[in-house]
């Protein structure tokens, strides 16, 4: 075979490859706490502690005690219509023995339309799937993702890390912990979904 052809062949196959994992681009900036809590805002009871010799994000008296950890990630106009990936691990001190959620972590987040440093409008509100850690035993790290589509007018995505809570179940100070987060975008959700599979924890 001529070798000018046998070379294009190879380039057409290499070129229509999935998009690898190590090529993927993470939006977020710090997303291992490497920097401590640089790039990201906190409010209330949250701090990066160390946990079996990594730096963590930690979250206290969540939700209702309205403790976060927040970081916006600015979008291009070319990025309406993919898919986004939240992603991340999580771990809670707190298993409670009636299954009930308070304590737990768990992602969040807001496809923005404009922002501020007040705020800003929200397009969509990033949540369910498997954006809640379920963990059966305490201190255990189990993943955490979503994936949404960039709807029109979207022009940051607001990251969320939050601690659930059940009504009536308060929080008591118990930690819940984030760590390997990424914020990712995709073509198609199913990119997104392979992505999600096989990522690196």
């Amino acid at each position: 075979m001529n070798r000018s052809i046998l070379g294009l062949m190879v380039l057409v196959i290499v070129t229509s490859l999935p998009t690898s994992i190590s090529s993927q681009t993470n939006l977020l900036l710090n997303p291992n706490a490497d920097s401590n809590a640089e790039n990201w805002r906190a409010f209330g009871q949250v701090t990066v502690e160390e946990f079996n010799g990594d730096k963590v994000f930690v979250v206290r008296d969540g939700c209702s005690g309205g403790s976060h950890f927040l970081q916006d990630v600015n979008l291009d106009m070319s990025d309406v219509g993919k898919y986004a990936l939240l992603i991340g691990r999580g771990s809670s001190e707190r298993i409670n023995a009636d299954g009930a959620i308070t304590g737990l972590p768990y992602l969040y987040g807001y496809m923005m339309e404009s922002v501020n440093p007040k705020g800003g409008t929200v397009r969509a509100y990033l949540q369910g799937q498997q954006m809640r850690a379920v963990a059966n035993q305490p201190d255990e790290w189990v993943a955490m993702y979503g994936i949404f589509r960039v709807p029109e007018g979207t022009v940051a995505i607001s990251f969320f890390l939050q601690q659930a809570e059940r009504k009536d179940i308060p929080q008591n100070g118990s930690a819940a912990r984030f760590d390997n987060l990424g914020l990712y975008l995709f073509k198609t959700k199913a990119q997104a979904l392979e992505f999600a599979k096989t990522y690196k924890y």
